[in-house]
């Protein structure tokens, strides 16, 4: 994600108010005035606090734009974030907490693909909207055995804004055969939902492909030391070292890999595409490769205004790889109250949950990561993943704009 320089903090409504004038309009009429928490689940402590704040920060900015510009008049929006740690216990107990607060209309989260088969099913039942801005397990919309069974709806109140894994896996493969020509694959991944998957969405599509998957083993989350492992990978030769994980294991991965003289890329998902994976991995990270679910938001006219605001707030840290569709997420919410609002403006309580869940399905807006919208599973409709490259000690998109058919 683009740096920014930390001027002195600002109030964010103000900065929303000024610079966020665009990504959706008001709505007309009233009713009774209504305080609606959006709920936000992520990892705001713990190894992947990075990611979770950079959620966390951006839907502030949402709700803050929201209340200053009244977008849905008589409404004033409150977040309530909840710290997960990347706990899929937690998360659960923090959606059930959700649940149990009656003016909670809307969850943005969690972070993990985990946490949300947790959590979803919970949400689900109490007719409570979640909309994630990062899970990418395609079980969460399809179900776990949609190759098999085809495609069947999980929750009907779950939504993301970002690709499944069905599409960043394969791109990867695609662009790791035809581009980088690699033949030979090592597959490696963690034992979580989010990895486990994604490596077998790499795996099945490198080898339909042309390619040839010569190694391929687990390791166990919170595993640091990779040597006896490295000397494995080298031994299979590969042109590329692919890792369905995140990023506190996939940099010392990097580093023991270069260190054992694999001096192919290691690249991976959207779990390595952060700047934490470039600090673990340090040198040996030059080079690596990351697909990221949706576009590449830095050249995007629709992002400059959001990127300007979380800028200008003085927020201690980055927006990181989700902090775009954690906004629109927000955004989506805020415009499915609105729509509720205008049909039905007395409606409340467990009503109005259930009609802004029902009314998240037909929400369609230009956001900041561009088109915003649903499909039949809760999916977004713009099934885009971007590719990156290490380069000079950063992330530089190197595909910005990719989809399946493009490779």
């Amino acid at each position: 994600m683009t740096r920014f320089s930390r001027p002195t903090a600002v109030a964010v409504g103000v900065v929303c108010a000024v610079l966020l004038s665009g990504c959706g309009s008001g709505f007309l009429g009233s009713g009774s005035t209504l305080t609606v928490v959006i709920g936000v689940d992520g990892p705001l402590t713990g190894k992947l606090a990075d990611l979770g704040l950079g959620i966390r920060n951006s839907a502030e900015l949402a709700v803050a734009k929201a209340n200053a510009k009244k977008t849905v008049p008589g409404v004033t929006f409150v977040l309530d974030a909840k710290d997960d740690q990347a706990d899929e216990a937690t998360a659960l107990a923090n959606g059930q907490a959700f649940v149990a607060d009656g003016r909670v209309m809307g969850v943005v989260g969690p972070l993990t693909s985990s946490g949300a088969l947790a959590m979803a099913p919970v949400l689900s039942r109490a007719g409570l909207a979640v909309i994630s801005p990062s899970n990418t397990s395609p079980a969460l919309t399809w179900g776990a055995d949609y190759r098999a069974n085809g495609k069947k709806r999980q929750y009907a109140t779950y939504f993301r804004t970002v690709t499944t894994d069905a599409v960043q896996g394969p791109l990867l493969a695609r662009y790791a055969y035809k581009r980088l020509e690699a033949r030979r694959a090592a597959v490696i991944s963690d034992k979580k939902a989010y990895g486990s998957n994604l490596a077998a969405e790499f795996a099945t599509a490198f080898e339909e492909v042309g390619g040839n998957v010569a190694f391929r083993t687990t390791v166990q989350s919170g595993t640091t030391d990779f040597t006896k492992l490295a000397t494995q990978v080298a031994a299979a030769h590969p042109d590329i070292v692919y890792y369905g994980g995140e990023h506190p294991e996939g940099g010392p991965l990097s580093a023991a890999l270069k260190a054992a003289g694999v001096k192919v890329p290691l690249a991976g998902g959207d779990g390595l595409h952060t700047d934490g994976y470039v600090k673990a991995a340090g040198a040996s990270s030059e080079g690596d490769i990351a697909s990221q679910p949706g576009i590449s938001v830095e050249g995007l006219a629709s992002a400059f205004a959001y990127l300007d605001a979380y800028g200008q707030a003085g927020l201690k840290e980055e927006p990181g790889p989700f902090g775009p569709y954690a906004y629109d997420s927000t955004w989506a919410l805020i415009q499915a109250v609105g729509r509720v609002r205008q049909a039905q403006p007395d409606l409340s309580g467990p009503e109005l949950r259930t009609a802004v869940a029902d009314a998240l399905q037909q929400v369609s807006f230009f956001g900041v990561t561009g088109d915003v919208a649903f499909d039949e599973y809760g999916d977004t409709r713009n099934q885009v993943a971007s590719i990156y490259q290490v380069k000079k000690g950063a992330w530089s998109a190197v595909v910005p704009f990719g989809r399946l058919r493009d490779f």
